[in-house]
């Protein structure tokens, strides 16, 4: 049973688990568990701390079941299991040691020998909730109904207990969010349950996009729990999806202020920045998305997201600037759409320009963008021919002075070259056929305009281009 360990891992740290112990007990358990997991687990060179652990706590079934904790949390199995059943020994009506068994096991890959052992731990302690858990949590894939059975004998063993978010997280973290949150709605008050189930459960609302529900269970979570500052996420994430970006940006404030409780990822700078460029603030943006980095290093899209905000700002050079760095740590993996909207960069530039020589300027460096494309990307070059010509047309429509005339060229050797034609590549060639011969007429050159109107007339039948030629012969000939 593959996975088996990661999906109780969360189990093993959550206060579901652990009966109340005496301070001492609970004091010297840290202090073992530093040492051993400072050592890595290495029982030679803890053995005499651990020595002396064993003779102050053998008949505590609990503080013994914490050492050999430590030594699963070192991946010291062997060393885990001895000291697990020395617990069993000190007391065997006790769980704990069979709750340790089965998560050795269960670190170990082996679901069906953790379940025997968590079983156990059922029998010999019905009221500890801990092992009715760690049963469902390793079954929950292979055997879903048989997981919520095991919960349904807590329930009836432990009525305070709350099943039905336990079936929820369980649920959850198998991936039947449906399922899941079936089970959360019967929890009569969310904020009678732990900080970490509220907290999934409001997740799940906002994976199965009902962001209502999420805000309201993730604010729940902030009044109940102020400390969990992951719940500001939710609000954020959901906040942002909703488009509500002032209260998402006042909890993405939130969220970033609670800088000792919360691990942050990209997403949660991503959301925020998008949060902060819809209410205007685009500088902070663009800061926000400068941490990306800091939380994942390999991520090749920052770059992007910021040129995205500089040109937002309408600040073109920044934007550039970011999105060639965006090509760059890309390398190989662009395809011509990065380049196609690297060229929309300067078409925003062009559209924003109040001279007209800035516009011309920025609508070539755009063309020349395509010019790439059809070099780079043999695939998508009719497309950035046809794309490129058009803009030289943008630059300069006057037809007689022809600046688009050997991109349109460029373009009939492209189309003409290919065995097959598509209709959309027919239609470009009828247009580029169109340029030359009314640039040829324009230019009293009546033979070559002839030629490239005879050929327009072979994919476009219909076109009067021809007969214009004729009319303006037949002038030049009066």
């Amino acid at each position: 049973m593959k996975t088996i360990k990661y999906l109780v891992a969360g189990l093993l740290l959550a206060s579901l688990s652990v009966p109340a112990m005496a301070q001492t007990s609970q004091a010297d358990i840290d202090a073992i568990t530093k040492v051993i997991v400072d050592a890595k687990g290495d029982a030679v060179a803890t053995k005499d701390q651990v020595k002396e652990f064993k003779k102050a706590h053998k008949k505590d079934a609990v503080a013994l079941a914490g050492l050999g904790r430590a030594f699963l949390e070192a991946k010291n199995y062997q060393m885990a299991e001895e000291i697990a059943n020395l617990a069993i020994k000190a007391n065997a009506k006790s769980a704990e040691g069979y709750i340790l068994l089965g998560d050795i096991a269960s670190a170990q890959d082996d679901g069906g020998k953790a379940a025997g052992f968590y079983e156990q731990g059922t029998y010999y302690e019905p009221a500890n909730p801990t092992s009715y858990v760690r049963y469902a949590t390793v079954y929950q894939k292979v055997d879903p109904d048989g997981a919520v059975a095991m919960l349904e004998k807590l329930r009836a063993v432990k009525p305070d207990y709350p099943v039905d978010a336990a079936a929820g997280r369980m649920y959850s973290r198998n991936g039947q969010l449906k399922s899941a949150m079936a089970h959360y709605d019967k929890v009569a008050d969310p904020t009678t349950i732990e900080d970490y189930i509220l907290f999934d459960y409001a997740l799940t609302a906002y994976a199965l996009e009902d962001y209502d529900k999420a805000v309201s269970l993730a604010q729940k979570g902030i009044q109940k729990y102020p400390s969990y500052g992951a719940f500001n996420r939710v609000v954020l994430y959901a906040s942002d999806k909703q488009k509500n970006y002032p209260t998402a940006v006042e909890y993405g404030d939130k969220l970033f202020a609670a800088t000792d409780t919360v691990k942050y990822t990209a997403s949660d700078y991503t959301y925020y920045a998008d949060a902060l460029l819809n209410v205007g603030r685009i500088d902070d943006a663009i800061s926000a998305y400068k941490h990306i980095t800091e939380v994942d290093p390999e991520n090749k899209e920052v770059n992007k997201l910021i040129s995205d905000a500089y040109v937002k700002a309408k600040k073109f050079p920044e934007a550039v600037a970011a999105y060639e760095a965006y090509l760059a740590a890309k390398g190989d993996e662009c395809t011509y759409k990065e380049y196609d909207n690297f060229a929309d960069i300067y078409l925003e530039e062009s559209e924003a320009a109040t001279d007209e020589a800035a516009k011309k300027a920025s609508l070539k460096k755009a063309a020349d963008i395509y010019g790439q494309i059809a070099e780079k990307f043999d695939y998508a070059a009719v497309y950035a021919l046809f794309k490129q010509a058009n803009f030289y047309h943008a630059i300069n429509p006057d037809l007689k002075v022809g600046l688009a005339l050997p991109y349109y060229k460029k373009l009939i050797d492209k189309i003409e070259s290919q065995p097959e034609k598509s209709a959309g590549d027919l239609k470009k060639l009828g247009t580029a056929y169109q340029y030359l011969a009314v640039h040829y007429i324009q230019n009293d050159k009546v033979a070559d305009a002839k030629q490239w109107a005879a050929k327009l007339l072979e994919v476009r039948p219909d076109d009067e281009t021809e007969y214009e030629i004729g009319r303006a012969s037949c002038r030049e000939r009066v």
